[in-house]
């Protein structure tokens, strides 16, 4: 995370992707100021090759006027690797490093691109071996599991790569990783990353313990599906 004065960003707003810290995050650029920012990014020290992901607000497109309006809360990634394609579009792949609230766009001629200054929020100190971390840990890996093998592993996770990160992975990027690959509403992830961690992996916790009581639920009808699939 940057130190001293309020970091200056560039942003890529999109509609439905919301991108949390200790999470990789995969684009395909094609328009042309992104393109820009592409290059201009490649241009600096690797360690200031920043992104700021922000989510667009759901309103009506428009063709001329102001810019569409963001939500200020986002993830600062930084640029890991980019894939160069010949027709100048290119693959790009952060790694999420810390949250940020917009404090001002900045209203720059100089770059096609938006670009804000922001200021980045803390993660509260987590002890890896706290009771109660360990217990939420191993509680988001047991339902994760349970609920990969009930749903024929349609879960976001193949159980042997949720017992990996689960006995690997920090616990913030455990539950961040969940978070970001939940089939979730764009809105309700970013509900999600506005809370601080400890928050957000209980109510992670929440949401998948949720869905393992509806497959419960479920289970008895689970063979008139089969038999509707042979029909």
């Amino acid at each position: 995370m940057p130190t001293g004065p309020r970091p200056r960003l560039p942003l890529f707003p999109l509609p439905n992707v919301v991108h949390f810290p200790r999470t990789e995050l995969r684009l395909h650029v094609f328009e042309p100021r992104y393109r820009r920012l592409v290059r201009d990014l490649e241009e600096r020290e690797e360690q200031l090759r920043w992104i700021g992901m922000v989510l667009l607000r759901p309103e009506p497109e428009r063709v001329f006027g102001p810019p569409p309006r963001i939500f200020p809360e986002g993830t600062a990634g930084l640029l890991v690797d980019v894939e160069a394609l010949p027709d100048g579009r290119s693959n790009i792949l952060l790694q999420g490093e810390f949250r940020f609230t917009v404090e001002r766009e900045i209203d720059e001629l100089a770059t096609p691109y938006r670009q804000a200054v922001v200021r980045p929020l803390r993660e509260v100190e987590i002890d890896e071996e706290d009771a109660g971390v360990v217990a939420v840990r191993r509680d988001l890996v047991a339902v994760g599991e349970v609920l990969a093998e009930e749903t024929a592993r349609r879960f976001p996770f193949d159980p042997e790569l949720l017992r990996t990160l689960g006995g690997q992975a920090s616990f913030e990027a455990l539950v961040n990783t969940l978070a970001a690959e939940l089939d979730l509403p764009p809105l309700r992830k970013l509900e999600l990353l506005e809370q601080a961690l400890p928050e957000r992996a209980l109510e992670v916790l929440r949401i998948l313990k949720s869905r393992r009581r509806v497959v419960e639920l479920l289970r008895p009808y689970r063979h008139l599906a089969r038999a509707a699939e042979r029909n």
